[in-house]
C-alpha cells in the first residue's frame, strides 16, 4: 500500500470515532398524561407516538383516575399500531375523568402494565442514564413521587419539558401570569420538581394558550383519512368543544427537537395556590415564550399526516 494509501487509512480510522460521538440520536421520551379531560393529551400522544424522529419509551398517566386513562391511552396507542409502546398507571388521586373514556372503556391489553409509574420512570432512567426526556402534560404528581421516592435518580434524567405554568400570561394570553390548571392539580409536586437541580424546560401559557387549532385547519387535518386523526376526533366530539387549544403538542414537539418559541432562563417559584411565580435568583427552568403560532400550527397538522 502507497503511503498516501495508508495516510487516508489512518485519517478515515481518526474521524470515523469523532462523527460517530458527534452524530445526533433520537430522543428516548416518556410521556406523563392525564388524558380525558383537555383532548389536547390525544393530540400530543397521537403525534408523540408517530413520529421517527423520537423513540417513546412509554406512557404514565396521572391524575384522578389514572386506570381509566390508562385504558385510553392503550387504545389510542393500539389503533396506531403502538402495542410495543407499555402504559403504567400512576398514583391515583380520585375517581374523575372526561368522556373521552367511553371511547375506551374497558379496553384491555397487554401493553398496560401492572408496575407503577414510578416504578417504571425508575427503571427506564436507570436503563438509559442520561438519555431520557421526562415529558410531563398533566399533573406532575408522578413526576414528584418519582423524585421524592427516588432522589438519586434526578442527575440521570436528561431533562424535564412539560406543559405547564405561566410566567408572564394568563389563559387569555395577556399580563398577569395565571394559575395554570396542571400545577394547580398538585402544586407541592411541582415544587418539587423545580427543586431538582433537573433540567426543566416550561412550556407554559406563555408559549400554549393561542395554539386554537381552528376550524380549517381541523378540516385539513381530517381530510388526511388516518386511523390515527379519525380517533382523536371522535375523542374531540365526545370532549364536547368546537376549538381543541394545542397546550399539550407544544411541549411534545419541542421534546422531538422542534421549537416554535424563543427560550429565556428563570427563576420560577411555586406558591401554595400554584401560581408560578418569577423571582429574582438562579434559574431554574427555561421558560418559552414569544411562539410562532401559525408556524407551529400548520407544522402539527402536516405532521398528522404521517400517522398511521
Amino acid at each position: 500500500m502507497h503511503c498516501s494509501h495508508l495516510l487516508l487509512a489512518a485519517l478515515a480510522v481518526a474521524i470515523a470515532p469523532a462523527l460517530a460521538v458527534g452524530a445526533p440520536t433520537e430522543p428516548k421520551i416518556i410521556l406523563d398524561t392525564d388524558i380525558g379531560d383537555d383532548v389536547d393529551d390525544a393530540y400530543a400522544l397521537g403525534l408523540l407516538a408517530s413520529r421517527k424522529d423520537a423513540r417513546l419509551l412509554g406512557v404514565t398517566t396521572a391524575h384522578n383516575n389514572t386506570a381509566k386513562r390508562a385504558e385510553l391511552a392503550a387504545k389510542l396507542l393500539s389503533v396506531m399500531g403502538r402495542k410495543d409502546v407499555p402504559v403504567c398507571a400512576g398514583r391515583p388521586t380520585g375517581d374523575g375523568i372526561g368522556r373521552q373514556h367511553d371511547w375506551a372503556k374497558s379496553f384491555r391489553s397487554r401493553s398496560i402494565l401492572t408496575m407503577s409509574a414510578v416504578a417504571f420512570m425508575k427503571r427506564e432512567i436507570e436503563r438509559y442514564p442520561g438519555e431520557v426526556i421526562l415529558v410531563p402534560i398533566g399533573a406532575l404528581t408522578n413526576i414528584g413521587d418519582l423524585l421524592r421516592q427516588h432522589p438519586d435518580v434526578a442527575p440521570k434524567i436528561k431533562q424535564i419539558v412539560m406543559m405547564g405554568g405561566a410566567a408572564y400570561v394568563g389563559y387569555g394570553n395577556k399580563p398577569p401570569a395565571e394559575i395554570e390548571w396542571n400545577i394547580r392539580c398538585d402544586p407541592e409536586a411541582a415544587r418539587t420538581v423545580f427543586a431538582s437541580g433537573v433540567p426543566i424546560v416550561m412550556a407554559g401559557l406563555d408559549a400554549t394558550t393561542m395554539m386554537q387549532l381552528d376550524a380549517e385547519r381541523q378540516k385539513r387535518m381530517a381530510a388526511h383519512g388516518t386511523r390515527t386523526t379519525d380517533a382523536i376526533a371522535a375523542m374531540r366530539e365526545l370532549w364536547g368543544n368546537p376549538v381543541p387549544t394545542l397546550f399539550d403538542p407544544v411541549a411534545v414537539a419541542y421534546a422531538c427537537g422542534h421549537a416554535f418559541a424563543e427560550g429565556k432562563a428563570v427563576r420560577i417559584q411555586i406558591e401554595n395556590n400554584g401560581l408560578t411565580r418569577v423571582v429574582e435568583g438562579t434559574p431554574n427552568a427555561t421558560v418559552l415564550i414569544n411562539p410562532r403560532k401559525d408556524e407551529f400550527l400548520d407544522w402539527y397538522v402536516e405532521a398528522m399526516r404521517a400517522t398511521p
